[in-house]
C-alpha cells in the first residue's frame, strides 16, 4: 500500500534528519560529494561576455536551427539534460544557459523577466545567433513569453511546458512542497542525503517527487513509480533531476529572485506572440495550474494546446514522455525556418555520402 501524503512528509523530514546525522558521522563525504559535483558542474559549460554581462552557457548539437531552453527553479543550465535529453540528436543545436543568479551568471545580468529575456538576447549576439526557437519550462516561462514578444524577428517558434503565465506563490495546501521549498531546499545535508537515497533506493524519491508535483491518486503514483523503475532511462533522469537541483548555494540567488519575480507575475504580453506556439501542460500538474496553460491558449494568436493525460510538472518522468518529445520534435521541424531546413538538408545528405562511401 502506498505511503498517504502526510506519511511522505514524515518520510521526508526523516530523510531530512538521517542527511544532518550523517553528515556529522562522515562529514568528508558531505563536502567531498559537493565539491566533486561543483567541479562536474562548472567544467561542463562555458562563460562568455556579453553586453548584459557574463552568461553562462553550453551548446548541444553540431548543427542545425537554435532552441534556447530557459530552465526553471531550481535550475541552471545543466536543467536541459536533466528535463530534456530527449531532444537532443534530433537535428537541433540547443543552448542551454543558466538565469540570472543561478550557478555561474551573476544577478545583477537580469533580475525581471524582461531583462532576462534581453539577457538572453545578448548571449544570442556574442554568440552570433540570428534567431532562435525558445522553450520556456515553469519558471522559465515568463522570460520565454517576454523573448517571444519583445524580439518577434528572432524568435521563430515558442514552447511553453509546465509554464507559468499567471502570479505564482507556493501552494498553501501543498504540504510537502512547502517543507521542501521554506526548509529543505538549500539544506546540504538534506540535499546530499537524497542524492544518496536516489542512488539507493530510487523508487522513494520518484514517489516523493510525484506526491510533491502531482495530483495523482494513490493508485496512479504507485503505478507510475512501478513504470519509472522498470524504465532505466527515466530512473537516469530521476537521478539527473536531483543532482540538477544541487547543491544548494549555487542556484540560492536565482531562486529567491524568482520566487520574488513569480509573485509580481502579471498581464504577460501573449497577445503579442507571433511565433507559432505549443503550449504543453499536463492535467495533474500539482505546481503550476493547468489554468496557466489555458490562459496562455486564449491569448496568444494561433496557439496550440496540447494537454497530456496524467502529466505532471515533470514532463519527463510521465508515461507519456515519448509522444511528448514525438510532438515537441514535429512542431519545431513543422516551423523551421526554409533557410535553415535547406541548410540541414544538406549537412544531412553530406554525412549520409560520408557514411555511403
Amino acid at each position: 500500500m502506498k505511503a498517504t501524503k502526510n506519511q511522505m512528509v514524515l518520510i521526508t523530514v526523516c530523510v531530512w534528519f538521517i542527511g544532518i546525522y550523517g553528515c556529522a558521522a562522515t562529514h568528508q563525504n558531505l563536502f567531498g560529494w559537493k565539491e566533486n559535483l561543483v567541479r562536474e558542474i562548472v567544467t561542463g559549460s562555458k562563460m562568455i561576455d556579453t553586453k548584459k554581462g557574463p552568461i553562462e552557457y553550453t551548446i548541444n548539437g553540431e548543427s542545425g536551427p537554435y532552441l534556447v531552453i530557459m530552465h526553471g527553479g531550481p535550475g541552471g543550465y545543466d536543467q536541459t539534460a536533466a528535463f530534456f535529453s530527449d531532444m537532443f540528436g534530433k537535428g537541433f543545436r540547443i543552448l542551454s544557459w543558466s538565469r540570472p543568479g543561478y550557478i555561474r551568471t551573476p544577478l545583477e545580468v537580469g533580475k525581471t523577466y524582461e531583462d532576462q529575456a534581453d539577457a538572453a538576447v545578448a548571449l544570442m549576439d556574442a554568440l552570433g545567433i540570428d534567431h532562435a526557437a525558445v522553450l520556456g519550462y515553469s519558471a522559465g516561462g515568463p522570460p520565454a513569453i517576454y523573448f517571444a514578444a519583445r524580439y518577434p524577428e528572432r524568435t521563430w517558434a515558442l514552447i511553453l511546458e509546465c509554464a507559468v503565465t499567471q502570479k505564482y506563490t507556493i501552494n498553501p495546501k501543498n504540504l510537502l512542497e512547502r517543507i521542501y521549498f521554506n526548509f529543505l531546499m538549500f539544506n546540504d545535508s538534506f540535499v546530499w542525503a537524497s542524492n544518496i537515497l536516489g542512488e539507493l533506493a530510487p523508487s522513494m524519491i520518484a514517489m516523493s517527487t510525484i506526491e510533491m508535483e502531482s495530483s495523482l491518486d494513490n493508485h496512479q503514483t504507485v503505478k507510475l513509480v512501478n513504470d519509472i523503475m522498470h524504465d532505466e532511462q527515466r530512473v537516469k533522469m530521476l537521478k539527473d533531476i536531483m543532482k540538477s537541483m544541487s547543491p544548494g548555494e549555487i542556484r540560492k540567488k536565482g531562486m529567491d529572485n524568482d520566487m520574488e519575480q513569480l509573485a509580481k507575475v502579471e498581464n504577460l504580453p501573449l497577445s503579442k506572440i507571433k511565433a507559432p506556439t505549443l503550449i504543453i501542460h499536463g492535467t495533474n500538474d500539482a505546481d503550476v495550474p493547468q489554468a496557466d496553460a489555458e490562459l496562455a491558449a486564449q491569448e496568444i494568436p494561433n496557439a496550440q494546446l496540447y494537454l497530456v493525460p496524467e502529466g505532471f510538472h515533470v514532463m519527463a518522468l510521465t508515461n507519456s514522455i515519448g509522444l511528448i518529445n514525438e510532438k515537441r520534435v514535429t512542431f519545431l521541424k513543422m516551423h523551421t525556418p526554409s533557410i535553415e531546413r535547406r541548410e540541414n538538408d544538406e549537412n544531412s545528405k553530406n554525412e549520409s555520402f560520408a557514411i555511403t562511401y
